[in-house]
């Protein structure tokens, strides 16, 4: 797997695992679309700094010796995250 489709896999099951979080800690079934997005904010606004330590860790851990390193890894995350509201 490429570096983009992984750091694509590691968000996408994030933000799942977050959303199943948030249900349970809510003790709802699913969010109510007109909730939707004040809670999109919150949680990009409270998550996105774990979000950034996770990715990392996380791709340490899967590539090991091929880890693309801290340079690489501190560019890829501006240009993911560049834009706030394309990320929301």
């Amino acid at each position: 797997m490429d570096k983009n489709n992984l750091v694509k896999e590691l968000i996408l099951f994030y933000v799942t695992e977050n959303y199943k979080k948030y249900i349970l800690d809510n003790n709802i079934v699913s969010i109510n679309e007109d909730q939707i997005p004040s809670v999109i904010e919150e949680l990009y606004s409270d998550r996105k700094q774990h979000l950034k330590v996770f990715l990392k860790e996380s791709l340490k851990k899967m590539q090991g010796k091929d880890y693309m390193g801290d340079l690489v890894f501190q560019n890829l995350c501006l240009e993911i995250f560049q834009d706030d509201e394309l990320c929301k």
